[in-house]
């Protein structure tokens, strides 16, 4: 009895996880959130610079390849590609932010 109340707790308790990352995955405030845990983890970087930390960089890209593999990839398979996109939109909506604001600079200067 106590092992199925065990096995019952540990299937509500990843019932409860996957919920919560669907939860994550629907909204584009929390695709951008991941997007930038998987930045955070040099996925899209080189983890490899020949210093000290470049150990740690490879275990960060570690946690970010299992987000990738284990949360993101099996959510839906338009997830990250939706990511890539609205990243890359918010990129463009950025630099045209950043222009504008340096070309108002210069024009008061």
């Amino acid at each position: 009895m106590t092992e199925r109340i065990s096995e019952i707790m540990t299937e509500r308790r990843a019932l409860e996880v996957r919920q919560a990352w669907d939860a994550v995955l629907r909204t584009r405030e929390g695709r951008l959130v991941m997007w930038s845990i998987l930045e955070r983890c040099h996925l899209f970087a080189q983890t490899h610079l020949g210093t000290d930390l470049d150990g740690l960089r490879a275990g960060q890209r570690e946690v970010g390849l299992m987000i990738l593999n284990e949360r993101i990839f099996p959510h839906d398979v338009r997830t990250f590609t939706a990511m890539q996109i609205e990243h890359a939109e918010l990129m463009d909506r950025i630099q045209l932010a950043a222009e504008q604001q340096a070309e108002k600079e210069q024009a008061d200067e």
